[in-house]
Protein backbone atom coordinates (compact mmCIF):
# COMPACT_ATOMS: atom_id res chain seq x y z
CA UNK A 1 0.00 0.00 0.00
CA UNK A 2 1.32 3.48 -1.03
CA UNK A 3 0.82 5.09 2.44
CA UNK A 4 3.02 8.08 1.72
CA UNK A 5 0.80 8.64 -1.35
CA UNK A 6 -2.42 8.52 0.62
CA UNK A 7 -0.98 10.75 3.75
CA UNK A 8 -0.26 13.30 1.26
CA UNK A 9 -3.68 13.49 -0.38
CA UNK A 10 -5.43 13.20 3.15
CA UNK A 11 -3.02 16.25 4.65
CA UNK A 12 -4.26 18.13 1.51
CA UNK A 13 -7.69 17.73 2.30
CA UNK A 14 -7.19 18.05 5.76
CA UNK A 15 -5.61 21.80 5.29
CA UNK A 16 -8.13 22.83 2.34
CA UNK A 17 -10.74 22.35 5.22
CA UNK A 18 -8.92 24.33 8.13
CA UNK A 19 -8.22 20.82 9.99
CA UNK A 20 -4.61 20.01 11.43
CA UNK A 21 -3.92 17.22 10.23
CA UNK A 22 -1.78 15.54 13.16
CA UNK A 23 -5.24 15.56 14.72
CA UNK A 24 -6.38 13.37 11.96
CA UNK A 25 -3.31 11.01 12.51
CA UNK A 26 -4.09 7.69 14.52
CA UNK A 27 -2.35 7.85 17.98
CA UNK A 28 -0.63 5.45 20.50
CA UNK A 29 -2.25 5.65 23.50
CA UNK A 30 -0.48 7.55 26.35
CA UNK A 31 -1.70 5.75 29.19
CA UNK A 32 -0.18 2.22 30.37
CA UNK A 33 -2.36 -0.82 29.06
CA UNK A 34 -3.22 -2.55 32.51
CA UNK A 35 -4.66 1.24 33.32
CA UNK A 36 -6.91 0.83 30.40
CA UNK A 37 -10.65 -0.15 31.00
CA UNK A 38 -10.15 -2.70 27.89
CA UNK A 39 -7.06 -4.41 28.59
CA UNK A 40 -7.19 -8.03 28.72
CA UNK A 41 -6.06 -10.84 30.83
CA UNK A 42 -7.03 -13.77 27.96
CA UNK A 43 -6.77 -14.96 26.39
CA UNK A 44 -3.29 -15.95 27.81
CA UNK A 45 0.25 -13.26 26.16
CA UNK A 46 3.26 -14.18 26.73
CA UNK A 47 5.84 -11.19 27.41
CA UNK A 48 6.56 -11.06 23.49
CA UNK A 49 3.20 -9.49 22.97
CA UNK A 50 3.22 -6.40 25.15
CA UNK A 51 -0.48 -5.10 25.23
CA UNK A 52 -4.09 -6.73 24.28
CA UNK A 53 -7.14 -5.10 24.25
CA UNK A 54 -10.74 -5.00 23.44
CA UNK A 55 -12.19 -3.21 20.57
CA UNK A 56 -15.44 -4.82 20.34
CA UNK A 57 -17.72 -6.80 22.74
CA UNK A 58 -19.52 -9.68 22.34
CA UNK A 59 -22.69 -9.28 20.97
CA UNK A 60 -26.54 -10.53 19.67
CA UNK A 61 -25.58 -10.18 16.45
CA UNK A 62 -24.77 -13.85 15.54
CA UNK A 63 -22.32 -16.67 14.72
CA UNK A 64 -20.59 -14.12 12.08
CA UNK A 65 -21.23 -10.47 13.41
CA UNK A 66 -17.58 -9.70 12.40
CA UNK A 67 -15.36 -11.65 10.27
CA UNK A 68 -13.25 -10.00 7.47
CA UNK A 69 -11.06 -7.02 8.92
CA UNK A 70 -9.16 -3.87 7.31
CA UNK A 71 -7.68 -0.61 8.19
CA UNK A 72 -7.68 2.98 6.99
CA UNK A 73 -4.51 5.32 7.41
CA UNK A 74 -6.26 7.65 9.47
CA UNK A 75 -6.88 4.08 11.95
CA UNK A 76 -10.46 3.57 10.97
CA UNK A 77 -11.27 -0.22 11.09
CA UNK A 78 -13.18 -1.77 8.77
CA UNK A 79 -15.46 -5.07 9.43
CA UNK A 80 -17.51 -7.06 7.02
CA UNK A 81 -20.99 -9.07 8.36
CA UNK A 82 -21.38 -10.96 5.17
CA UNK A 83 -25.29 -12.25 6.22
CA UNK A 84 -26.00 -8.74 6.78
CA UNK A 85 -24.36 -7.42 3.45
CA UNK A 86 -22.49 -4.82 5.61
CA UNK A 87 -19.69 -3.50 5.82
CA UNK A 88 -18.94 -1.25 9.26
CA UNK A 89 -16.44 1.34 9.72
CA UNK A 90 -15.06 1.62 13.47
CA UNK A 91 -13.35 4.70 14.16
CA UNK A 92 -11.96 6.77 16.96
CA UNK A 93 -13.85 9.02 18.94
CA UNK A 94 -11.47 9.92 21.81
CA UNK A 95 -8.01 10.25 19.98
CA UNK A 96 -6.47 7.72 22.12
CA UNK A 97 -5.63 5.54 18.90
CA UNK A 98 -8.32 2.41 19.30
CA UNK A 99 -11.65 2.53 17.42
CA UNK A 100 -14.34 2.45 19.36
CA UNK A 101 -17.54 3.53 17.32
CA UNK A 102 -19.22 1.14 15.07
CA UNK A 103 -21.19 2.72 12.43
CA UNK A 104 -22.73 0.95 8.96
CA UNK A 105 -21.01 1.83 6.04
CA UNK A 106 -22.43 0.47 3.22
CA UNK A 107 -25.12 -2.33 2.76
CA UNK A 108 -26.58 -4.09 0.17
CA UNK A 109 -23.66 -6.29 -0.64
CA UNK A 110 -23.15 -10.10 -1.50
CA UNK A 111 -21.89 -11.80 1.46
CA UNK A 112 -19.14 -9.27 1.51
CA UNK A 113 -16.52 -11.88 3.67
CA UNK A 114 -12.86 -10.29 2.49
CA UNK A 115 -11.72 -6.81 2.37
CA UNK A 116 -8.22 -5.03 1.66
CA UNK A 117 -7.70 -1.01 1.77
CA UNK A 118 -5.49 -0.14 -0.86
CA UNK A 119 -4.99 3.53 -2.51
CA UNK A 120 -7.15 5.48 -0.97
CA UNK A 121 -10.57 3.13 -1.01
CA UNK A 122 -11.72 -0.22 0.58
CA UNK A 123 -12.06 -2.79 -1.76
CA UNK A 124 -14.41 -5.92 -1.10
CA UNK A 125 -15.17 -9.72 -1.80
CA UNK A 126 -18.07 -12.08 -1.67
CA UNK A 127 -20.35 -14.08 -4.00
CA UNK A 128 -19.91 -13.07 -7.59
CA UNK A 129 -18.80 -9.39 -6.68
CA UNK A 130 -15.65 -7.47 -6.33
CA UNK A 131 -16.72 -3.94 -4.99
CA UNK A 132 -14.63 -0.89 -4.50
CA UNK A 133 -15.67 1.32 -1.55
CA UNK A 134 -15.14 5.19 -1.11
CA UNK A 135 -14.66 7.35 1.69
CA UNK A 136 -18.50 8.47 1.62
CA UNK A 137 -19.45 4.44 1.35
CA UNK A 138 -20.64 4.72 -2.50
CA UNK A 139 -19.75 1.20 -3.74
CA UNK A 140 -18.69 0.33 -7.43
CA UNK A 141 -19.22 -2.79 -8.96
CA UNK A 142 -16.05 -3.83 -10.73
CA UNK A 143 -16.73 -7.44 -10.64
CA UNK A 144 -19.65 -9.41 -11.31
CA UNK A 145 -18.87 -12.87 -12.76
CA UNK A 146 -16.76 -14.81 -10.29
CA UNK A 147 -17.58 -18.57 -9.98
CA UNK A 148 -19.73 -18.83 -6.79
CA UNK A 149 -23.35 -20.57 -4.99
CA UNK A 150 -23.39 -23.41 -3.18
CA UNK A 151 -20.28 -24.90 -1.06
CA UNK A 152 -17.69 -22.75 0.01
CA UNK A 153 -17.52 -18.66 -0.36
CA UNK A 154 -15.46 -16.30 -2.07
CA UNK A 155 -12.18 -15.53 0.01
CA UNK A 156 -9.61 -13.94 0.74
CA UNK A 157 -8.97 -10.62 -1.32
CA UNK A 158 -5.23 -8.09 -1.61
CA UNK A 159 -3.98 -5.79 -3.55
CA UNK A 160 -0.27 -5.36 -4.99
CA UNK A 161 2.23 -6.41 -7.26
CA UNK A 162 2.98 -9.62 -7.27
CA UNK A 163 6.13 -11.36 -8.83
CA UNK A 164 7.35 -7.72 -9.88
CA UNK A 165 4.12 -7.19 -12.07
CA UNK A 166 1.75 -4.31 -12.07
CA UNK A 167 -0.59 -4.32 -9.00
CA UNK A 168 -4.22 -6.29 -9.48
CA UNK A 169 -6.64 -7.59 -7.27
CA UNK A 170 -6.54 -11.45 -6.18
CA UNK A 171 -9.26 -13.09 -4.85
CA UNK A 172 -10.19 -17.02 -4.26
CA UNK A 173 -12.93 -18.78 -4.87
CA UNK A 174 -14.14 -21.35 -2.60
CA UNK A 175 -14.79 -24.92 -3.95
CA UNK A 176 -18.46 -26.28 -4.96
CA UNK A 177 -17.84 -29.00 -1.93
CA UNK A 178 -15.48 -31.28 -0.19
CA UNK A 179 -15.14 -33.85 -3.52
CA UNK A 180 -15.88 -31.41 -6.22
CA UNK A 181 -13.39 -31.47 -9.26
CA UNK A 182 -12.79 -27.60 -9.64
CA UNK A 183 -10.47 -28.12 -13.40
CA UNK A 184 -12.42 -25.53 -15.42
CA UNK A 185 -14.68 -24.45 -13.42
CA UNK A 186 -13.13 -21.33 -11.74
CA UNK A 187 -13.65 -23.00 -8.20
CA UNK A 188 -11.36 -23.50 -5.62
CA UNK A 189 -9.20 -21.49 -7.54
CA UNK A 190 -7.17 -18.10 -6.88
CA UNK A 191 -8.33 -14.97 -9.79
CA UNK A 192 -6.51 -11.61 -10.52
CA UNK A 193 -8.24 -8.73 -12.38
CA UNK A 194 -6.51 -5.28 -13.29
CA UNK A 195 -7.48 -2.66 -10.61
CA UNK A 196 -10.52 -1.67 -12.45
CA UNK A 197 -11.84 -4.98 -12.83
CA UNK A 198 -11.07 -6.24 -16.15
CA UNK A 199 -9.09 -8.90 -17.69
CA UNK A 200 -9.64 -11.03 -15.27
CA UNK A 201 -7.49 -14.27 -14.82
CA UNK A 202 -6.82 -17.95 -13.05
CA UNK A 203 -3.62 -17.78 -11.24
CA UNK A 204 -3.95 -21.01 -9.44
CA UNK A 205 -5.98 -23.96 -9.00
CA UNK A 206 -6.67 -27.11 -6.69
CA UNK A 207 -8.41 -25.33 -3.45
CA UNK A 208 -10.98 -26.26 -1.18
CA UNK A 209 -11.19 -23.32 1.28
CA UNK A 210 -9.06 -20.33 0.57
CA UNK A 211 -10.11 -18.51 3.16
CA UNK A 212 -7.54 -15.41 2.75
CA UNK A 213 -4.51 -13.96 0.63
CA UNK A 214 -1.44 -11.99 1.82
CA UNK A 215 1.19 -10.17 -0.07
CA UNK A 216 4.81 -10.47 1.54
CA UNK A 217 8.06 -9.53 -0.20
CA UNK A 218 6.87 -9.56 -3.33
CA UNK A 219 5.15 -13.59 -2.80
CA UNK A 220 1.61 -14.29 -2.93
CA UNK A 221 0.31 -16.30 -0.05
CA UNK A 222 -3.08 -17.90 0.06
CA UNK A 223 -4.47 -19.85 3.25
CA UNK A 224 -6.31 -23.29 2.60
CA UNK A 225 -7.78 -25.93 4.98
CA UNK A 226 -9.12 -29.98 4.58
CA UNK A 227 -12.50 -31.66 4.61
CA UNK A 228 -13.13 -32.33 8.33
CA UNK A 229 -13.53 -36.18 7.21
CA UNK A 230 -9.73 -36.39 7.39
CA UNK A 231 -9.04 -34.82 10.67
CA UNK A 232 -7.57 -38.27 11.78
CA UNK A 233 -4.62 -37.67 8.93
CA UNK A 234 -2.37 -34.91 10.31
CA UNK A 235 -1.47 -31.61 9.20
CA UNK A 236 -3.64 -31.23 6.41
CA UNK A 237 -3.91 -27.62 6.15
CA UNK A 238 -1.67 -25.68 5.08
CA UNK A 239 -0.55 -21.93 3.72
CA UNK A 240 0.68 -22.22 0.34
CA UNK A 241 3.30 -19.79 -1.74
CA UNK A 242 1.42 -18.91 -5.06
CA UNK A 243 3.17 -19.38 -8.42
CA UNK A 244 1.32 -18.90 -11.43
CA UNK A 245 -0.58 -21.70 -12.57
CA UNK A 246 -0.18 -23.56 -9.95
CA UNK A 247 -2.18 -26.57 -8.45
CA UNK A 248 -2.62 -27.45 -5.12
CA UNK A 249 -4.21 -30.85 -5.69
CA UNK A 250 -7.52 -30.69 -4.02
CA UNK A 251 -9.31 -32.86 -4.58
CA UNK A 252 -6.97 -35.46 -5.73
CA UNK A 253 -4.24 -35.23 -3.42
CA UNK A 254 -4.79 -34.35 0.17
CA UNK A 255 -0.85 -34.45 1.32
CA UNK A 256 1.44 -36.82 -0.08
CA UNK A 257 -0.20 -40.14 1.03
CA UNK A 258 -3.58 -39.35 0.31
CA UNK A 259 -4.24 -39.63 -3.23
CA UNK A 260 -2.57 -38.96 -6.95
CA UNK A 261 0.07 -36.16 -6.30
CA UNK A 262 1.63 -35.96 -9.41
CA UNK A 263 2.87 -32.50 -10.45
CA UNK A 264 0.54 -30.89 -7.26
CA UNK A 265 2.48 -27.60 -5.55
CA UNK A 266 3.10 -28.84 -2.05
CA UNK A 267 2.44 -26.21 0.71
CA UNK A 268 5.51 -23.97 2.06
CA UNK A 269 3.51 -24.55 5.84
CA UNK A 270 1.55 -27.08 7.25
CA UNK A 271 -0.76 -26.77 10.18
CA UNK A 272 -2.89 -29.48 11.96
CA UNK A 273 -6.18 -30.75 10.14
CA UNK A 274 -8.56 -28.79 11.50
CA UNK A 275 -7.22 -26.00 12.75
CA UNK A 276 -9.07 -24.29 9.85
CA UNK A 277 -7.02 -21.13 8.43
CA UNK A 278 -9.13 -18.17 7.80
CA UNK A 279 -7.45 -15.27 8.55
CA UNK A 280 -4.09 -14.28 6.86
CA UNK A 281 -1.82 -10.78 6.96
CA UNK A 282 1.86 -9.95 7.25
CA UNK A 283 4.03 -8.44 9.98
CA UNK A 284 6.58 -5.79 8.36
CA UNK A 285 6.13 -3.22 11.25
CA UNK A 286 8.78 -3.22 13.90
CA UNK A 287 6.45 -2.12 16.29
CA UNK A 288 5.70 -5.42 18.09
CA UNK A 289 10.02 -7.02 16.99
CA UNK A 290 8.60 -10.85 18.08
CA UNK A 291 6.13 -10.55 14.95
CA UNK A 292 8.41 -8.67 12.45
CA UNK A 293 8.77 -10.57 9.65
CA UNK A 294 6.19 -13.14 9.48
CA UNK A 295 2.60 -14.12 8.47
CA UNK A 296 0.18 -13.71 10.65
CA UNK A 297 -2.72 -16.62 11.07
CA UNK A 298 -5.69 -16.78 12.34
CA UNK A 299 -6.92 -20.33 13.42
CA UNK A 300 -10.77 -20.63 13.79
CA UNK A 301 -10.66 -24.52 14.75
CA UNK A 302 -12.06 -27.84 14.39
CA UNK A 303 -15.94 -28.90 15.07
CA UNK A 304 -17.41 -31.45 16.27
CA UNK A 305 -14.23 -33.16 17.97
CA UNK A 306 -13.10 -34.12 21.33
CA UNK A 307 -9.60 -32.38 21.01
CA UNK A 308 -9.35 -29.02 20.07
CA UNK A 309 -7.25 -27.54 17.22
CA UNK A 310 -6.83 -24.11 15.74
CA UNK A 311 -8.69 -21.83 18.24
CA UNK A 312 -5.13 -19.80 18.09
CA UNK A 313 -3.21 -16.67 16.59
CA UNK A 314 -0.47 -17.60 15.40
CA UNK A 315 2.87 -16.60 13.51
CA UNK A 316 4.79 -18.89 10.50
CA UNK A 317 7.85 -17.15 9.06
CA UNK A 318 8.81 -17.60 5.79
CA UNK A 319 12.17 -17.82 6.37
CA UNK A 320 12.71 -21.25 8.70
CA UNK A 321 9.47 -22.30 7.95
CA UNK A 322 8.33 -22.60 11.35
CA UNK A 323 4.92 -22.08 12.78
CA UNK A 324 4.32 -21.07 16.29
CA UNK A 325 1.11 -20.10 18.48
CA UNK A 326 1.20 -16.20 19.85
CA UNK A 327 -2.28 -17.03 21.47
CA UNK A 328 -2.97 -18.12 24.05
CA UNK A 329 0.46 -18.33 25.28
CA UNK A 330 1.25 -21.62 26.71
CA UNK A 331 2.88 -22.35 30.24
CA UNK A 332 4.88 -24.77 32.15
CA UNK A 333 2.64 -26.13 34.44
CA UNK A 334 0.46 -29.04 34.59
CA UNK A 335 -2.91 -28.81 32.34
CA UNK A 336 -1.71 -25.65 31.07
CA UNK A 337 1.05 -26.98 28.41
CA UNK A 338 -0.91 -26.93 25.10
CA UNK A 339 -3.66 -25.03 23.91
CA UNK A 340 -6.40 -27.56 24.03
CA UNK A 341 -6.03 -27.39 27.67
CA UNK A 342 -5.82 -23.62 27.59
CA UNK A 343 -8.88 -23.46 25.53
CA UNK A 344 -10.76 -26.20 27.52
CA UNK A 345 -10.01 -23.89 30.57
CA UNK A 346 -11.29 -20.80 29.18
CA UNK A 347 -8.18 -18.85 29.47
CA UNK A 348 -7.96 -19.30 25.18
CA UNK A 349 -10.22 -18.03 22.24
CA UNK A 350 -12.75 -21.09 22.83
CA UNK A 351 -15.71 -21.28 22.32
CA UNK A 352 -14.91 -18.08 19.97
CA UNK A 353 -13.05 -18.56 16.65
CA UNK A 354 -10.93 -16.53 15.38
CA UNK A 355 -12.08 -15.24 11.82
CA UNK A 356 -10.19 -12.23 10.44
CA UNK A 357 -6.71 -10.43 10.89
CA UNK A 358 -5.64 -7.06 9.50
CA UNK A 359 -2.26 -4.87 11.02
CA UNK A 360 -2.86 -1.69 11.29
CA UNK A 361 -0.31 1.99 9.97
CA UNK A 362 0.74 1.46 13.60
CA UNK A 363 1.60 -2.04 13.66
CA UNK A 364 -1.23 -3.01 15.58
CA UNK A 365 -2.98 -6.51 15.05
CA UNK A 366 -6.72 -6.55 15.16
CA UNK A 367 -8.46 -10.09 15.17
CA UNK A 368 -11.90 -10.56 14.83
CA UNK A 369 -13.86 -13.36 17.01
CA UNK A 370 -17.27 -15.24 16.33
CA UNK A 371 -19.33 -13.82 18.93
CA UNK A 372 -18.80 -10.25 17.74
CA UNK A 373 -15.53 -9.37 19.61
CA UNK A 374 -12.56 -7.52 18.17
CA UNK A 375 -9.37 -7.58 19.91
CA UNK A 376 -6.30 -5.81 19.24
CA UNK A 377 -2.65 -6.16 19.88
CA UNK A 378 -0.73 -3.10 20.58
CA UNK A 379 2.72 -1.88 22.20
CA UNK A 380 2.98 -0.43 25.63
CA UNK A 381 2.54 3.13 26.09
CA UNK A 382 5.92 4.54 26.67
CA UNK A 383 4.57 7.13 29.23
CA UNK A 384 6.06 6.77 32.60
CA UNK A 385 4.47 5.56 35.10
Amino acid sequence: MNFRRISSLLTLMLLVMGVNPALAQPQQPDVPCFWRPSSLDKPWIGPDIPCLEEVTPAGPDGELAYTALAVGPDGTLYAARPLAGEIWAISDSDSDGLPDTPQRLVGGLTLPNALDWYEGSLYVAGGPHVYRIDAGGFATVLVDDLPSGSGYWTGGVVLGAFDASEARIYVGTGAACDTCETGDTGRGAVWSFALDGSDGRIEATGLRQPADLAILDGELWVADSAPASFFSQPNLDEINRLTHGADFGFPRCLGPDTGNCAGVTPPLFQLPTGSTPLGLAVYTSDVIPALTGSLLVALAGSTGQVELRGYTFAQADPETGAVNVVMPQTYDQPGFETTDELNYRTVGFYPARPYGIVVSPLGWVYISLSNGRILVIRPQSEVAY
